[in-house]
């Protein structure tokens, strides 16, 4: 594939906001401001990113994807939609070569191929992506989105609760249209479009009076939101059916199928323990069709890339990352860019200095998106850094989250962790989250 198709297929898949975004979202998020006169309290962490506790049990607490209905009364994610999913998860675009052994690609077993098993693990609203640093919006602008994290859960034939190691990421989009404008380069990877604010304005206020609505206790218990980020409080308690019904409702009525604009995959092979699989996915607004995405950190032709700890070879194929480079939009030749990947950890000896300072980088939004950091990066960072550095204070997350086993890869959902699965946020996750609180809490004057 020649340097302009690459690029063209990363436009299509990564549309960007106008300059005009900052500003309209101010107004956007004054408008928040209630009318008896008292402020909006700050939002907090557990406001915006929202942990589902692991399964258990009669699954009280949960949301079946399957379930969810849009704001048109369809599907939100319908069984032909699934299909797809599943079909270009399992293509070829996820073989991957390797050199050492027999290519391997995403497989997934029956049982998790029925949508009714796939459950929501997490909930991620973000004012703009691919980030809110200064650099990243003067480059990229914003897209307000809403991602929804999920995995399959099963039961065996005891009855007993199977969560299996795989996870998709739904991306909702809310994108008012193409307003052109661009870096001036010969070879564009994104171009740039209108927000949605006034969609975007009705889910999160929504998600705010939520918020006031536990700590009301309007949904049972009074509930505290603030402090680190963790199993959102409300899940994990004693009336979380009617905090699960609560933001069920928020879904269904602020969503639509249409909105779908993006989507990721983390499988593994056939009855495997490991590798894992990383990505991403695009589907068009016109057709609904979903394809993959050549990766914009990888060779700019591969799709996919393999973490694997047995065996030879732990990442494949190895990342060409750019996040010490300037933020462009721009497609640069691989041997022209300048940054680091945890694939230099995983495949050497590193000193606690240069392990504290690729983590870093990596962890660091401001530095590192979707553009120019690959994904086992993103979901090894935390872990590396722990291995490393026991003990190290991980801003921002609560450290009964925090990943310890080198089995889990999961960034906020249900991670493996010693033969089991517990509910798991990275430091990466916590880093952008508070990127969107901060911007949230700035707009609104706190």
């Amino acid at each position: 594939m020649g340097d302009k198709m690459r690029a063209n297929s990363l436009s299509v898949f990564w549309s960007k906001c106008s300059a005009l975004a900052p500003l309209l979202l101010a107004i956007f998020l004054a408008g928040l401001q209630p009318t008896n006169g008292n402020a909006v309290e700050p939002v907090s962490p557990n406001d915006v990113s929202i942990l589902f506790p692991l399964p258990k049990g009669d699954l009280t607490g949960s949301i079946a994807i399957v379930d969810l209905k849009d704001s048109s009364g369809k599907r939100l994610i319908s069984d032909e939609l699934f299909e797809q999913f599943i079909n270009v998860a399992e293509s070829d675009d996820s073989q991957i070569l390797d050199p050492a052994g027999p290519p391997t690609q995403i497989v997934f077993p029956p049982p998790t191929k029925d949508l009714k098993a796939w459950l929501i693990a997490g909930i991620r609203l973000d004012l703009g992506a691919p980030g809110l640093s200064p650099d990243v919006q003067a480059k990229f602008g914003q897209i307000p989105q809403i991602r929804l994290i999920v995995q399959p859960v099963t039961r065996d034939a005891n009855g007993k609760i199977e969560v299996h190691d795989r996870a998709a990421h739904f991306i909702f989009s809310f994108v008012e249209g193409i307003s052109g404008g661009q870096e001036n380069c010969n070879i564009p990877i994104a171009k740039r479009v209108e927000p949605d604010l006034i969609h975007f304005k009705a889910v999160f206020k929504d998600f705010v009076e939520f918020r006031d609505d536990l700590a009301a206790g309007k949904l049972g218990s009074p509930i505290d939101t603030k402090g680190l980020l963790k199993v959102h409080p409300g899940l994990s308690g004693p009336d979380q059916k009617l905090v699960r019904d609560r933001l069920r409702t928020i879904l269904e009525e602020n969503l639509n199928a249409n909105q779908l604009t993006a989507l990721a995959v983390m499988g593994l092979p056939r009855a495997a323990p490991e590798p894992w699989i990383f990505m991403a996915m695009r589907r068009d607004p016109g057709s609904g069709k979903i394809q993959a995405v050549p990766s914009p950190a990888l060779d700019g032709s591969a799709k996919a890339q393999l973490l694997g700890f047995l065996g030879a070879g732990h990442v494949i194929p190895l990342p060409r990352a750019d996040n010490q480079s300037a933020i462009t939009t721009c497609f640069r030749m691989p041997d022209t860019r300048a940054g680091v990947s945890t694939a230099e950890l995983l495949n050497s000896t590193p000193t606690e200095q240069r392990t504290a300072e690729v983590t870093g980088i990596v962890a660091d939004p401001a530095k590192s998106h979707f553009f120019n950091t690959d994904c086992v990066s993103c979901h090894t960072e935390t872990r590396l850094l722990l291995k490393q550095k026991p003990g190290t204070a991980i801003s921002g997350v609560d450290v009964s989250v925090l990943p310890s086993s080198r089995w889990n890869v999961r960034n906020f959902g249900w991670g493996a962790e010693g033969g089991s699965f517990r509910a798991t946020i990275t430091r990466r996750t916590a880093a952008e989250t508070a990127e969107v609180v901060n911007e949230a809490n700035r707009l609104l004057g706190r």
